[in-house]
């Protein structure tokens, strides 16, 4: 039995297109939230999806069959058959502007409005296909899709976190010293600022990251800095996480740090409604809605304002109706919705 929908509906049949749907994924299991969203709020939704894993059934949901081996040929393939022959009448591509060049043609021909929802910053040939064909490109923050700034085109909307999948603000002691970092390690999310601004703490700090080394060479630079400070006990890599053990992992901590630039981690607003607070940069700080924040990048202005304990003046229930008010997924999707109706 599919996903029970509760709320007004809607004349929309979806497409929904998106990398993968899989409950356990440690990066992108959040999508599920995504489409049960709409389905809640009205939308009839089926997906498409690169690669399938553990899924409740709740939607429907067809596999390009990357899980199952198939080759990049034979994935293009069931995706033009799948775009020609399904029932539906707006396209959604989540963060996939490829898609766009595969299919972009198909829609436009047939009149089928197109919206791509796309938190990068760098131009490649499928993003601009995808800027031509799309009716709208949606955006958590300004940093994304810079070349599109005074294009109409681009709608930034924030995050969009599903409140009542992350639960209760838990009210256990936290340790203001254990540091957190939740995200893939790469090197734009500029880790290493966090492990010097590590080394200009007292040794009573550490910090803990749990994400999925993304480029080798990166970790092992990483690593061979963690060994050149000296901080071998109190730097931990924990490795990848599934999605439904980080609500247990943010609620033991009290301070998260992030220094990648482009745009804000979801995870910042997860672990923010969880009683987190994040440091961060001066630019992700004024997107997130924080009015606390290091006044530059600097590992020492970093190391400063943690030990100052500037960041104690947003109580952890202060933060968690911040993100409630300002990221809610409830709220992303409904602003969506408004543009696809337009």
């Amino acid at each position: 039995m599919y996903f029970a929908v509760s709320t007004e509906k809607h004349s929309m049949r979806l497409l929904f297109i998106t990398q993968k749907i899989h409950a356990n994924d440690d990066d992108l299991a959040f999508t599920i939230l995504w489409v049960k969203e709409f389905i809640t709020q009205g939308i009839e939704v089926e997906v498409i999806c690169l690669e399938k894993g553990a899924f409740d059934g709740s939607f429907p949901v067809h596999s390009l069959g990357k899980e199952e081996g198939a080759g990049k040929f034979t994935r293009l393939l069931r995706f033009l058959k799948l775009i020609t022959t399904l029932k539906y009448d707006t396209v959604f591509v989540h963060m996939n502007p490829q898609y766009f060049t595969y299919g972009g043609w198909w829609w436009f021909l047939r009149g089928i409005p197109t919206y791509l929802w796309y938190t990068h910053y760098t131009m490649t040939p499928h993003l601009f296909l995808a800027g031509l064909f799309a009716k709208r490109l949606f955006a958590a923050t300004a940093q994304s899709l810079p070349q599109y700034e005074s294009n109409p085109k681009k709608v930034v909307l924030g995050h969009g976190i599903d409140t009542e999948f992350w639960g209760v603000l838990s009210d256990r002691g936290r340790d203001p010293y254990q540091l957190l970092s939740v995200h893939r390690l790469s090197r734009s999310k500029r880790f290493e600022i966090v492990i010097e601004t590590l080394a200009l703490l007292g040794a009573k700090y550490t910090v803990t990251v749990y994400g999925r080394p993304i480029d080798p060479a990166y970790f092992e630079e990483l690593k061979d800095l963690v060994h050149t400070r000296a901080l071998e006990g109190r730097v931990h890599f924990k490795g990848p996480v599934p999605m439904h053990e980080l609500p247990a992992i943010y609620s033991r901590y009290r301070l998260m740090i992030n220094m990648a630039s482009e745009t804000i981690d979801k995870t910042m607003l997860e672990a923010l409604f969880l009683g987190v607070y994040p440091v961060t940069t001066p630019r992700n700080a004024h997107a997130i809605g924080l009015t606390t924040y290091p006044a530059d990048e600097s590992p020492k202005t970093l190391a400063q304002f943690i030990e100052s304990k500037q960041w104690d003046t947003m109580s952890p229930s202060e933060g968690r109706s911040l993100v409630a008010n300002k990221h809610s997924l409830t709220h992303l999707v409904q602003e969506m919705i408004k543009h696809m109706t337009l």
